[in-house]
């Protein structure tokens, strides 16, 4: 009987044994798949924090379909894994082709600058394939505005006037920089007179940057915010925005 008792306690004990390395092996697996979604991108809205009246964004293409822009390499001194070309049509007067949204948590108020690095992806002209559609339509103002004098110009459907010269709709402006050969730092709105672009956010919360296809050929690789009382230089020079997932 007592042999038998313990051939019955070794029998327990394996078993015991086995179930426990089962589980730890279970637990493991899990753990590791967690890490592993850890590391995935936001399976939403990718939301970016302004800091200190900064917001640095590296643009990537958030829509999980193809829409005309295409991650590109050949230029060299983007930032990141590629950037940004528009390859669809031409839309020089119908925003919301090739539509990309970027979302940014403000708790600074205030009016921002937008500015974005840019290049010409094709030809010899730096008036050509120059530009692209930008709204902010959550902003309490959007609008350009000319250094020198305070001058401002105001995007067209949106009951504001005067509307700058070239093309504009439905809350949309076209962004444009005129440097061959180069990434270059520049937003500008107005033809032939250009005014810089500003967003004036009065209270703390979620803004969204929109960005649409225009002239095909536009490069982009980055963009910032920046309040007026900092510099172009200063919100070059930051770094990126944390993200986190909406």
């Amino acid at each position: 009987m007592t042999t038998f008792n313990f051939r019955l306690l070794a029998i327990y004990l394996f078993t015991f044994s086995l179930v426990l390395t089962s589980c730890s092996k279970d637990e493991d697996v899990e753990m590791e798949m967690m890490e592993e979604e850890m590391d995935l991108p936001c399976p939403a809205t990718q939301l970016f924090h302004e800091k200190d009246g900064l917001v640095r964004v590296d643009i990537e293409n958030p829509s999980p379909i193809q829409n005309g822009w295409d991650t590109a390499t050949a230029f060299a001194g983007f930032e990141g894994e590629g950037y940004l070309i528009w390859t669809g049509d031409d839309n020089f007067n119908n925003p919301g082709n090739g539509f990309m949204r970027y979302s940014i948590e403000i708790t600074n108020p205030g009016t921002y600058q937008f500015v974005w690095r840019s290049r010409i992806g094709a030809g010899t002209s730096n008036t050509e394939h120059n530009d692209s559609w930008l709204r902010i339509p959550t902003a309490a103002d959007f609008y350009g505005e000319k250094e020198s004098t305070g001058e401002r110009v105001y995007p067209k459907g949106v009951g504001k006037t005067p509307n700058p010269e070239g093309s504009s709709k439905d809350g949309w402006l076209k962004c444009y920089m005129n440097r061959l050969n180069e990434w270059f730092w520049r937003s500008s709105t107005n033809d032939g007179d250009p005014f810089n672009i500003f967003a004036q956010f009065d209270s703390p919360g979620t803004y969204d940057i929109e960005i649409s296809g225009r002239s095909k050929s536009h490069a982009l690789d980055q963009f910032v915010l920046f309040k007026t009382d900092k510099t172009l230089s200063q919100a070059t020079a930051a770094e990126f925005s944390e993200i986190t997932c909406q």
